[in-house]
């Protein structure tokens, strides 16, 4: 138990294990071609680590682009084209501990990563040669905040999850409290009732 370990146990000597014992890693690659040159790279960073992490990219372009960690994953599926779609065995080069499952709905496989306008994150500012980028976390777990330097600097909070903790601006706060307050007294009534309920029956 968790006293064995801190303190020691009493059932002998330690068990060591050897790497040489271990199984073998499996490399998994897969090759991307991006669009425009990269001039610095990052990563955000959350309190927790829970949400999921997006690369930051500086590109030559004078423009600083965010990009899903899911993209560059080397497990992404394949497309099934030809004969495969006919229902034809595809032979897949990830190992079958490996292969994505329903729950991920990882992406299939494209080369070219796509530059979409909405993952700029400088919109339609330009920031000229940046050199590092630094990323922090925020009290929110959704939020990093990221941070560009160089000739320009560049500063602005990432979700790369959106905001899903904390509520829109638009939220009915009213109908939240009208909801607990309906609850709060359909439970004192539902008490007073079963309590009276309880007390003619012992009379009975």
């Amino acid at each position: 138990g968790p006293w064995d370990i801190i303190f020691g146990g009493g059932h002998g000597a330690n068990v060591t294990k050897s790497a040489h014992h271990l199984d073998m890693p499996v490399p998994l690659q897969q090759t991307y071609i991006f669009p425009t040159g990269v001039s610095a790279i990052g990563v955000t960073a959350t309190l927790k680590g829970i949400t999921p992490r997006s690369i930051i990219m500086a590109l030559t372009t004078d423009h600083v682009f965010t990009l899903p960690k899911d993209l560059l994953n080397p497990r992404r599926p394949y497309p099934q084209v030809g004969a495969v779609a006919a229902g034809a065995k595809k032979k897949s080069s990830v190992p079958a501990q490996f292969a994505p499952t329903k729950e991920e709905a990882l992406p299939p496989y494209v080369a070219l990563l796509p530059v979409k306008p909405t993952d700029i994150l400088t919109h339609s500012h330009s920031t000229s040669l940046i050199e590092g980028i630094i990323s922090s976390p925020s009290a929110l777990e959704s939020t990093s905040l990221v941070f560009g330097y160089g000739l320009d600097v560049f500063f602005t909070p990432v979700q790369s999850a959106k905001a899903y903790d904390v509520l829109s601006p638009g939220f009915n706060y009213v109908f939240l409290y009208l909801s607990v307050g309906v609850v709060l007294v359909s439970w004192a009534i539902t008490s007073v009732v079963a309590s009276k309920r309880a007390l003619q029956d012992r009379w009975k």
